[in-house]
């Protein structure tokens, strides 16, 4: 039986067609927030990107759309047609918060400010989450995951492998392999939302919530902002992660993390490695001394780690209160026995019932615990049932509408 959700009561009215936005917006439907997701009339971008059962595109099974848009309802409209953007501004003023995932140009175009749509709804919380904010030079620019990154500079803060182009100051940029931006855009954009909640019961109105793509990146490079402040802003060394080893080794079934920075880390890795007697050269004496001699070290740890698996690695570590761990494939991670057993990997229903599994929520709340409200949307699934109960619309207008 469904319980009620911690933001349940709450209604929230999601444009966006990027992973931050809609993301931000999933995570208050995960909480309970009623969420309407408005689409455009031939629908969300995600349904056409895949990924889709047996590789046949089908936009009610997009994978991607499925993930982002549970715990939604959704309603088509036309924002930029008259009677669209009137029946949108109709439910924004009933709403609590509007979540608009945009670029900046478009939202000043289309009128998405908060000093705007207040107008009729003085406690509104707008969360807009844009490429680059709302101000500043690049405020227009367009912009994606891999944008974000970059911009960011994560891109070539991240360590890559120096042996491939024979200068780690040489080496490109690399990319993830996921929406890393977006998510962690979301997941910003959820928190400032649920203070901006907090706020506005204090204050007794709403306020408007700039989140930049491009600066969330950045927040989460404390380390990496720190050295190229203190120092020259250098490549991707291992010197810029302060101690070593901190890092992925090579093992006998894939790789292995292992971090053994603190001083009785080192020690407790050297006694399972048998205390080789390079152990002892002043050249590891220290975290920093291990970084900075780290092309010496790594290939003697590797004598090490070749002759086991990433498990029996991580256990040995483990049981020395090492922090280690095997580096996971994506089924690695969803079949390990850990993740099974907290029931992460949630049973979801796509358009026709059908059961597949994605990723549930991974906050644990007491009392009000993540439950599966509502599968994601079809296309125009819920437009006349949210005007009806949230506008009030009647049959003749629902009609008047054209929805």
């Amino acid at each position: 039986m469904l319980q009620q959700g911690a933001l349940s009561g709450l209604k929230v009215v999601e444009l966006s067609d990027q992973v931050a936005g809609s993301f931000c917006a999933r995570l208050m439907g995960d909480a309970g927030a009623d969420v309407v997701k408005v689409e455009p009339l031939d629908g969300d971008r995600y349904r056409r990107s895949g990924p889709f059962p047996g590789g046949y595109p089908d936009p009610e099974w997009s994978g991607m759309f499925l993930y982002l848009n549970s715990n939604k309802r959704g309603v088509s409209l036309d924002i930029e047609a008259q009677g669209g953007w009137a029946v949108f501004q109709d439910l924004v003023a009933a709403a609590d918060f509007l979540v608009v995932g945009e670029n900046s140009s478009k939202i000043e175009r289309l009128g998405l400010r908060r000093e705007r749509l207040a107008e009729t709804n003085q406690g509104l919380i707008v969360t807009s989450i844009t490429p680059f904010g709302l101000t500043g030079p690049n405020s227009s620019y367009l912009g994606d995951d891999l944008i974000a990154i970059s911009a960011g500079g994560m891109a070539y803060a991240t360590p890559g492998i120096p042996d491939m182009v024979g200068d780690p100051d040489l080496e490109p940029p690399l990319r993830s392999n996921t929406d890393m931006a977006g998510y962690l855009a979301g997941v910003q954009g959820a928190v400032a939302s649920v203070a901006a909640l907090l706020s506005r019961k204090i204050q007794g109105v709403g306020c408007e919530i700039d989140l930049s793509i491009q600066e969330t990146v950045a927040a989460v490079m404390p380390f990496e902002l720190a050295h190229a402040s203190y120092h020259e802003a250098k490549a991707r060394r291992p010197e810029i992660f302060g101690v070593m080893p901190n890092a992925y080794l090579p093992c006998k079934d894939g790789y292995v993390v292992v971090m053994a920075v603190m001083e009785a880390h080192w020690r407790n890795l050297m006694d399972l490695a048998d205390n080789p007697d390079w152990a002892q050269l002043e050249v590891f004496s220290s975290g920093v001394e291990r970084a900075r001699n780290w092309d010496a070290l790594e290939p003697l740890l590797l004598e090490w780690t070749m002759a086991h698996t990433g498990a029996e690695i991580a256990q040995l570590a483990q049981d020395r209160g090492i922090p280690c761990f095997p580096a996971y494939t994506v089924g690695q991670m969803v079949d390990s026995p850990h993740v099974i057993e907290r029931g992460f990997m949630r049973d979801m229903e796509g358009p026709g019932g059908e059961k597949f599994n994605l990723p549930g929520y991974p906050v644990r709340m007491e009392r009000t615990p993540w439950q599966l409200f509502r599968s994601a949307p079809k296309l125009s699934e819920h437009t006349s049932k949210v005007l009806e109960e949230w506008l009030g619309y009647s049959a003749e207008q629902l009609e008047q509408t054209g929805v």
